[in-house]
């Protein structure tokens, strides 16, 4: 039931309607005309009629909570809790007593610029995308009407590092595999593991003797290690279990290996060194190399990176990594390889002009 009626800066217009049993009423005011006022009236009652009227009044912070609580945090990984954590923050920051349907796609825009001004583009779309999820929910469950979070572009924002600091060149990875083989140091082992294998370091650390098969010379990859709760979880996605096979180098470093524990990397507690402890030996033997210093996700950079400068297709590139789909690891790869079209270019054009 609608009524209209006139005030001090127009025609106003109100519809009432019942959320958990109480009587509300959806208002608008500043219509220049009755027929204005009425024309809205009847857009709102068939709203109304067709259960498609927008009459949620909780809060977007409240609501969003409430998804990630019901949908996300039962399944999703420690590290991506925290980034849904941050975006839970900076809603606060930005909409801490707006509601749900009130938020716009300029207040999300502005949201966007200011986050990217201080932050890498990666980091930018994770919020953004986390953010979107929630409005597909919400539409889908009819707490909106429009997804805010269309056509919202991404800013460039403060800078990643260039991508030639990801990764080590082939004479500096092969220094590395030297210096990992001469010491017995438990996260050098670790190093070594993923240099030969581009494994992700929670991967290697969640390795238990029965993954390895020194006969079939493989490594199988079904599970991976959450340092911070110190309990074993499913990989990446399904694509990152697989079956890898190793060189003999490794074959021969694994076999002087106790593999009598729980974990093939066993430590004074009893679990896994942890990435920070892998990094900071990673650095040392780096830095003693006179090698640029990178990171245990920089030798997965450098195992892909020098597959693919000697020849290697990217489809078994891909397969080797864990990759979802090959478009993943074009993206992630883009430049190394233009660097060898452009090689190749300069072969099939010395060819060419030798006809």
């Amino acid at each position: 039931m609608a009524s209209i009626y006139k005030r001090s800066n127009g025609w106003g217009a109100s519809v009432y309607y019942q959320l958990d049993g109480k009587d509300k009423r959806k208002v608008k005011s500043g219509f220049k005309t009755k027929s204005d006022a009425q024309k809205w009236a009847i857009e709102i009652e068939q709203q109304k009629n067709d259960n498609t009227l927008i009459v949620s009044e909780k809060l977007f912070i409240d609501q969003f909570k409430q998804w990630y609580s019901v949908f996300k945090e039962p399944k999703i990984a420690f590290q991506t809790k925290l980034w849904y954590r941050r975006t839970i923050r900076i809603i606060e920051e930005y909409w801490t007593n707006k509601k749900l349907s009130s938020v716009t796609t300029e207040q999300f825009q502005i949201m966007i610029n200011d986050y990217s001004k201080s932050h890498v583009k990666s980091s930018v779309y994770r919020i953004k995308n986390i953010i979107s999820g929630f409005t597909r929910y919400a539409l889908d469950e009819n707490l909106i009407r429009k997804d805010f979070t269309k056509n919202i572009y991404i800013v460039a924002g403060k800078k990643s590092k260039d991508s030639d600091l990801k990764f080590l060149e082939k004479d500096d990875f092969q220094k590395l595999v030297e210096s990992c083989k001469k010491t017995d140091d438990l996260t050098a082992k670790m190093i070594l593991t993923s240099a030969f294998t581009g494994m992700r370091y929670a991967e290697v650390a969640g390795l238990t003797p029965s993954d390895v098969n020194l006969e079939e010379k493989t490594i199988s990859v079904n599970k991976s290690w959450d340092m911070v709760q110190n309990v074993f979880k499913p990989t990446k996605t399904t694509h990152s279990n697989r079956i890898i096979t190793i060189p003999d180098e490794l074959v021969m470093a694994v076999k002087g290996w106790e593999l009598n524990h729980k974990f093939v990397f066993y430590g004074k507690n009893g679990f896994p060194p942890k990435n920070e402890s892998c990094n900071k030996e990673l650095k040392k033997i780096l830095e003693a190399n006179n090698s640029k210093v990178i990171t245990m996700h920089g030798l997965r950079h450098t195992h892909a990176s020098f597959l693919l400068a000697n020849d290697i297709s990217i489809q078994y590139v891909s397969e080797r990594l864990g990759h979802a789909n090959v478009n993943i690891t074009l993206g992630i790869y883009a430049h190394l390889l233009n660097e060898k079209r452009l090689s190749e270019n300069k072969k099939a054009l010395d060819l060419l002009n030798k006809l």
